[in-house]
Parts: structure tokens; sequence; C-alpha cells
């Protein structure tokens, strides 16, 4: 019972970033002040913590194993030779509690029910469907209560906030409670991918078929190029591979609306300069990268030494990398960071993974190539447990 009622808060409160930042003097980069280098406290951790106890026999049982004893060696040598230790061993303890994410994934499906865990997830949805619609009519961000659920004071006015256009009228690319709304479109692609593939949930076609759509509305009303263009190829690529619908008409028509509505929402201007930031912060980490190619720079420690290259745009410095892989060898090195990849992949390829799994992989992979939020914000970084835990342990 108390496990049915902690996963329910966790699945629940997964969208939402209710928590307390801790900002200290290396918290502030040329005096302004990081998140990404404050050290937080959130709502989803504490429950996390108390799944933690409730579930201690298999959370040891899964840390036994030598190989993950192993890197997380690795890394505690990692928090020795970094910049900040101390921000270097708050994400250590962020990587394990990704981990203890990863190992009770499969009790959560097991215990909560696919129908359960439909409804959840479908109630979890319509709120950031609803706050985002409401953010994106209004072009500003509510605050009161939904202030409590993470969303941040935002305007068109806001400097360096993420706007869009279309036939010339500009309006708040919402955010929901999300940090970006980047961030708000890869939670629910992959969401929609994981519920899409999971075949179990087949048997409430209808919670499905709701969540899907839900789904499929925030990812096109987050405007993030990518999302779109992810949704857009695994959507294809999975229609064709079910063999299930036979009606070659059908197939066509589906692939051609999913084209069309992508095509509305990628014509529309976002920020113009994205290519030339993004390619700014890739020169950046690899200069990072060779001027620290053993240990790196630290977990956590990207921006510590990225404040020290000049940009060309506007508090651009307190972005890292918007690359998940070279931002992980940046602050692990080629050594540690390298062998800790090796062992992920060959690990993948052990596990000959059935296609439906390797398109959750590729969500990650693909956006990741393009963004940083699966390893800095922490409702992607925990979906990527979750749904990598339950995926990879399916029966």
């Amino acid at each position: 019972m108390i496990n049915k009622i902690l996963f329910t808060l966790f699945l629940l409160l997964l969208p939402t970033q209710l928590g307390k930042h801790f900002f200290f003097d290396f918290s502030h980069l040329s005096g302004v002040r990081v998140d990404y280098l404050a050290p937080a406290i959130y709502l989803t951790d504490i429950i996390i913590f108390l799944m933690t106890i409730v579930n201690h026999k298999l959370i040891f049982k899964f840390f036994s194993n030598k190989k993950i004893l192993l890197g997380l060696a690795f890394l505690l040598i990692n928090i020795l030779v970094s910049k900040l230790p101390i921000i270097s061993a708050y994400w250590f303890i962020k990587i394990i509690e990704l981990l203890i994410i990863f190992s009770l994934a499969k009790k959560i499906m097991v215990t909560l029910k696919e129908k359960n865990i439909l409804s959840i997830l479908l109630v979890s949805g319509l709120f950031e469907l609803f706050l985002s619609l409401i953010q994106l009519i209004i072009k500003h961000s509510i605050q009161g209560v939904f202030y409590y659920f993470g969303e941040r004071l935002l305007s068109l006015s806001t400097p360096g906030v993420a706007k869009a256009s279309i036939s010339g009228v500009e309006f708040l690319r919402p955010y929901g409670t999300f940090s970006h709304p980047n961030s708000l479109g890869g939670f629910f692609l992959l969401l929609y991918f994981f519920v899409l593939t999971y075949k179990k949930f087949n048997r409430y076609l209808f919670l499905k078929s709701i969540f899907l759509f839900i789904s499929s509305i925030l990812v096109f009303i987050s405007f993030s190029k990518i999302t779109i263009i992810s949704f857009l190829i695994l959507n294809t690529y999975y229609l064709l591979l079910n063999t299930k619908l036979n009606c070659r008409l059908c197939k066509i028509s589906r692939v051609l609306v999913t084209f069309i509505v992508s095509l509305i929402f990628l014509t529309a201007t976002t920020d113009p300069l994205t290519i030339n930031k993004r390619v700014e912060l890739m020169k950046n980490a690899m200069s990072i990268i060779y001027k620290n190619p053993i240990f790196g720079v630290g977990l956590g420690n990207y921006l510590v030494e990225q404040v020290n290259y000049s940009s060309k745009y506007y508090l651009f410095f307190n972005q890292p990398v918007h690359n998940i892989f070279l931002l992980f060898i940046a602050e692990t090195g080629l050594v540690v960071g390298g062998l800790i990849m090796y062992q992920l992949i060959n690990r993948l390829i052990q596990a000959r993974l059935k296609k439906e799994q390797w398109i959750l992989i590729f969500v990650v992979i693909f956006t990741g190539f393009f963004d940083h939020y699966w390893l800095t914000l922490q409702q992607n970084f925990l979906l990527v447990g979750l749904v990598m835990g339950a995926s990879l342990f399916r029966e």
C-alpha cells in the first residue's frame, strides 16, 4: 500500500519541479545567478528517498552489481579532481537517484498496473496541456498556485525567453511547469513513444489514445523543431513497422496528416540565431575536452569552465553545450566518460533489444544531440531512468 501511494505520487508529480535551490558564491557567474550551479532539493527527490527506504532490499541488490559499483567508483575519482567538488558530489547523488529509479521501474509498472499508470499520466498530461495552452494564449505565465508546481515567472519581455511567431504574430512558447519549452516537448515526446510501444497498454485503448493525443499537442505547441522532427520520423517508422494495420491507404493518410501538421509548426519562426549559438557552444565544449582530456572538469562543472570563453550572445555563457555526449565527456573526461559510455553501448548491444525499445533510445540520442535537458533538468533526467528501466526490463 505504501509503495502504491509513493509510486503514484512520483508519476503524478514527475512533470513538476517544486523544489528549493541553495545559492552560494560559486552559484554565480559574472555576477549572474545560475540555477545549474545551485544544489536543489525537489519534492520528487523526497518521494524517491522514501521509495528507497521502503524498497531498500531490491535497490541494494541492484547496486551490488560489480559493473555499476565500478562505474560509481570512477565517478568518485571525478569528484576529487573537479573544480567544484561540492557540485560534483551533488550530481553524483543525482546519478545514484537516476539508478534507483531505473532499478524500481519494473516494480512501479507491476505495482500500479497499466490502467492506473495511464490514468496518472493522463491527469498530469491534462494539467500540463491546460497550463501550456493558457500561457500560449495570454503570452505570459499564470503564477498563483501554479508557481508551486514549478511555473516560472515569464512574459514576452523577459530577457532570453523562448518566443515564436507565425505570420508576424509573436507569442510566448509555452513552458508549462518546465524550465524551457524544449524540455517540455522532449519530456512528452519520450512519454508518447513509451505509451505507444508498450503493448500492455493496448488493453486500455481509450485511455492510451487520449494520452497520445494530449502528448502530441504538447510536442507541437512546444515549437521545438528537433522534437517535432523526431516525432514525425519515428511516427512514420512505427506506422510502417506496424503490420497490424494492413490498409496501405490508411498508412499513407496517417503519415500525410502527421507531416502536414508537423510542417505547420516547423514553419514557425523561433530564435534565428539558434544554430549559431549551438555551434559556438559545441566549439567551447570541444576546447574544454581538449584542455581536460583525462578526467574532465568534474560532474556539473561545465559552466564553471565555459565562463572563461567569450560569447557573442548575451548571457549565453550560462548555458551548457546543447549535446549530452559532449557535455558528459567534457565533465567526466575521455577515460571515465569513455569507459561508462562503452559499457552502456555494450550492454544495449548484448540485450538484443526489440525495434520498439530502440525507438525510445533513439528519442534520447537524437534529441540529445541538439539539447542538454536529459542530463541537466530534473523532470527529463528522472524520466529517462523510469522509461529506460521499464523498457529494458519488459517481458
